[in-house]
């Protein structure tokens, strides 16, 4: 049975593309700033800073939120934190690889869930 009406994906399919986003953001960050460096635009390094704070903690977060049901290890988890561009490509790299697996392993269990709490279960609604 689907999380939400007329919606076929599961909680964590759904997380799975937003974290792709803010894993590139995170990265495209990071050759924004060195861009700025090169230029020596020190103003724009310092309002790219200021919201490269945000992203950092949306990725860290978002990471961190999902981690587990990914199966992925504690280790791999904090150096994609812990080491900013690379960890962010990284988790890309990683989930893009992935996301079939998770995908079919997720609709199996979205369909199992269907399956014992459709007609003539013995689960209350």
């Amino acid at each position: 049975m689907p999380e939400f009406a007329g919606d076929v994906t599961s909680e964590l399919e759904r997380q799975i593309g937003p974290l792709k986003v803010v894993s590139l953001v995170e990265a495209g960050m990071w050759l924004l700033a060195a861009v700025f460096w090169l230029l020596g635009s020190r103003v724009a390094q310092l309002v790219l800073w200021s919201i490269h704070g945000t992203v950092v903690c949306a990725f860290a977060g978002m990471v961190l939120l999902i981690f587990r049901k990914l199966s992925w290890s504690k280790g791999f988890t904090a150096l994609a934190i812990l080491t900013g561009p690379l960890g962010a490509v990284a988790v890309f790299v990683r989930l893009r690889r992935e996301e079939p697996d998770i995908r079919a392993r997720e609709q199996a269990r979205l369909a199992a869930t269907a399956r014992s709490s459709g007609p003539g279960s013995t689960m209350e609604p």
